[in-house]
Parts: C-alpha cells; structure tokens; sequence
C-alpha cells in the first residue's frame, strides 16, 4: 500500500476541532497575536464538563485551551503575570510530546514571545 503525505490524513485533522491541537502546527512554529483571554465551560470526553482559560488569536479562528505550563510560559515570555494584559502580544506556538496522565502524547507548548503586537 501506497504511502499518502496529505496531512488532512492525520488522525487528529480528520476530525475537525474549534481548538488548536499540535498536529495543527504540521511540526513548525508559529507566531500568534492575543486577541481576547476568556474563561469558558468546556466538554470533558467523559461527559463532565470543566471551567478552562481560553486564548483567541487575530491569525486563525481557532482557539487554545490553556493549561497552567502555557499560562506560565506566556506571562515569563512577555514578563506580564497578569493575563487581562496579554492581548495585543504575541506569543510563538509549536508542537512538543508532553507527559499527561502516565503517557508521552503530542502537545502545544509556548516557545516564546512574539515581540509586540500594537
């Protein structure tokens, strides 16, 4: 069997999300301007549903779920602690493998900061 290199064929792109996941990334870094920080009721794949912070960006629909590494990475990164203040900044996104729940799986971690964005 022939072999495709068409990334839509990625397990995680075939079934389109509104959140970014790593395989989005197609193994290189981007850089993303912060538009909007907001906290949100998300579905658990249990059925449960949880309180997350959620990024919105101005270059792609497509929001990320935060989680306690990134938010600390982004407020060391543009030395801003307080995130009412991250709109406006940029931050660079990348994929990575991450240890969650007792396994190695791919993740989006914050590689740095942007520069700024007004």
């Amino acid at each position: 069997m022939k072999k495709q290199e068409n990334p839509e064929f990625h397990v995680d792109l075939m079934f389109p999300s509104a959140y970014l996941r790593a395989a989005d990334f197609d193994g290189k870094q981007v850089t993303l301007t912060i538009t909007e920080v907001l906290r949100d009721s998300l579905r658990l794949a249990t059925g449960g549903n949880t309180e997350k912070y959620i990024l919105r960006f101005k270059e792609t629909e497509k929001m990320l779920v935060l989680n306690k590494t990134n938010a600390k990475l982004i407020a060391k990164h543009l030395h801003e602690p307080k995130a009412i203040n991250w709109p406006g900044a940029r931050i660079v996104l990348g994929p990575d493998r991450c240890d969650a729940f007792g396994e190695t799986v791919d993740c989006i971690r914050v590689k740095g900061g942007g520069g700024d964005g007004a």
